[in-house]
């Protein structure tokens, strides 16, 4: 098990963002990603290569369940 610098476990983590530069350092740190669609990007957040995107935090919630159900 990886632990990050604060004592998490990096296996368990999971990055959220909404642009290129957040999608492409969690593909880097080598964890799953969830794109959001509200964000500041310039590029829609489809294209970028995100694991999920959601339009809502409402989804957020499913979206994280269906990552760890792909992980298992």
């Amino acid at each position: 098990m990886r632990l990050s610098p604060i004592g998490g476990s990096c296996e368990q983590a999971i990055m959220i963002g909404d642009s290129d530069v957040d999608i492409d350092t969690a593909k880097a740190a080598g964890i799953p990603v969830v794109g959001v669609t509200f964000g500041y990007s310039v590029r829609p957040v489809h294209t970028l290569g995100a694991d999920i995107v959601i339009d809502h935090y409402r989804e957020l919630t499913d979206a994280v369940r269906g990552l760890v159900a792909r992980a298992a």
